[in-house]
C-alpha cells in the first residue's frame, strides 16, 4: 500500500500546531481579562521656608516602572532646577530639586503630573530577572524588619511539613492573616515593626506586612516591601488614603508574587485572591526599608517612603503641604470632547 507523505506531514504539523494554538488562545483569553486602569496623577508641594534658612534640599519620589505600572512624567512645575535621581538599593526613582532659600514670599511650590497605566497584578505570569546578590539582600533583617529566635520558632513551626517555597508562602499568608488585627489604637503602630507586630498582634499595613516578610525570609524565602497610593473606584478626586502598602515574594521561574493581607483582612471573601494578586486601583510608588536617596539625605535612612522628602539645612521638614489628585483617562478623554464641541460650536461635518 503506497502512504501519501504529504497526509503525515500536513496531519504531524497539524498535532503540533493545534495544541500551540490553543495555548496562545488561553494565554490571550487570560490577558483579556486582567483589569487595566489608566489615570493622570498630579501631586503638588506647598511649603513656607523658614527664616535664616540657608538650604532646602527634596526629594519627590517618583511612581515605579515595573511589568504592572507603566509612568510617564507629563510636567513639573518648580521655581529652580531639577534632576531625575535613583538610588542605588532598591532602584526607586527622585525628582531631586536643591534650592536656594531666597525665593519669592519664602514660599516654594512644586507640582508634578503623571500618566500613569495601572494592570492588575497576577503574581508569576511576568518573571523579572535579578541577581543573586540582590535576592540574598531580600533574605537579610533590615531596620525594623527584625528576625529573632521567636520569629524564626513561629516561621519553622507555620511552615512545618510544607517542602515547596509557594505552600510554604501560603501558610505564612495565612498564620499572619489570623495573628494580625486591623487595629490602629494604642501606640507603636504604623512603623512596620515585626516585633510589635509579632508580639501585640495588632496595626495597619506596614504591621502587616513586616511581619510576613520576616516570617518568609526566616522560611529562606526572599521577601520585600511595596509602598504606593490607594486610589478609591470613582473617575477622580483624591486617593483614599495617605498610603498603602503591600509585600511580594520571591519563587524561582514564577518572580515576584504579592499579597496584600491587610485588605484581606478587611476583606475576608477577596482571602483567596489577595494571595497572589493584586487589583489595579493603586500606584506603586516605592520598594524598600530603610531607604538611602539620592543625593543621601542627611538624616538617617527612611524607615519607608511614601511621600516627598524635605531637608532643611540638614533637618526633616515635616510641616509642608501635600496635595494629591487623580482622573480617569476616560474622563479625561470626556473633558476633552466637551472642548473640542464647545470650540467647534454645533456645526455638523
Amino acid at each position: 500500500m503506497k502512504i501519501d507523505r504529504r497526509f503525515i506531514w500536513i496531519n504531524g504539523v497539524l498535532a503540533v500546531a493545534l495544541p500551540l494554538a490553543g495555548i496562545s488562545l488561553a494565554l490571550a483569553s487570560r490577558q483579556k481579562d486582567i483589569s487595566e486602569r489608566s489615570i493622570e496623577f498630579s501631586e503638588k508641594i506647598n511649603f513656607v521656608i523658614p527664616e535664616a534658612s540657608s538650604n532646602v534640599r527634596i526629594w519627590i519620589p517618583i511612581p515605579k516602572n515595573d511589568p504592572y505600572q507603566n509612568v510617564k512624567l507629563l510636567s513639573l512645575k518648580a521655581p529652580t532646577s531639577h534632576q531625575i535621581t535613583q538610588d542605588s538599593v532598591f532602584g526607586n526613582s527622585f525628582i531631586y530639586i536643591e534650592s536656594p532659600s531666597s525665593i519669592k514670599n519664602n514660599i516654594l511650590e512644586i507640582k508634578s503630573i503623571y500618566k500613569i497605566v495601572r494592570k492588575e497584578q497576577r503574581g508569576g505570569e511576568t518573571a523579572e530577572g535579578i541577581s543573586d546578590s540582590a535576592l540574598s539582600d531580600y533574605l537579610l533583617p533590615r531596620g525594623l524588619e527584625v528576625i529573632n529566635e521567636n520569629i524564626r520558632k513561629i516561621s519553622e513551626e507555620t511552615i512545618r511539613g510544607k517542602s515547596r517555597p509557594m505552600d510554604k508562602a501560603r501558610e505564612i499568608y495565612q498564620y499572619v492573616l489570623k495573628h494580625m488585627s486591623y487595629d490602629k489604637s494604642g501606640e507603636g503602630w504604623g512603623r512596620g515593626d515585626s516585633l510589635y507586630a509579632c508580639d501585640i498582634g495588632k496595626g495597619n499595613c506596614t504591621d502587616f506586612h513586616s511581619l510576613f516578610i520576616v516570617l518568609a525570609r526566616a522560611s529562606r524565602i526572599p521577601a520585600r516591601f511595596q509602598m504606593g497610593i490607594p486610589l478609591p473606584n470613582s473617575r477622580e478626586g483624591e486617593p483614599s488614603g495617605n498610603y498603602h502598602c503591600w509585600a511580594e515574594f520571591y519563587i524561582e521561574e514564577k518572580g515576584w508574587i504579592p499579597v496584600d493581607i491587610s485588605e484581606a483582612w478587611k476583606n475576608p471573601d477577596k482571602a483567596e485572591y489577595f494571595f497572589g494578586n493584586l487589583d489595579e486601583n493603586r500606584i506603586l510608588l516605592s520598594t524598600g526599608r530603610e531607604i538611602l536617596l539620592s543625593p543621601e539625605q542627611a538624616e538617617a535612612p527612611l524607615n519607608y517612603l511614601s511621600k516627598p522628602y524635605i531637608e532643611i539645612d540638614g533637618k526633616p521638614l515635616n510641616d509642608f503641604q501635600l496635595e494629591r489628585r487623580f482622573k480617569n483617562s476616560d474622563q479625561l478623554s470626556a473633558v476633552s470632547r466637551q472642548q473640542t464641541a464647545v470650540k467647534g460650536g454645533s456645526k455638523k461635518p
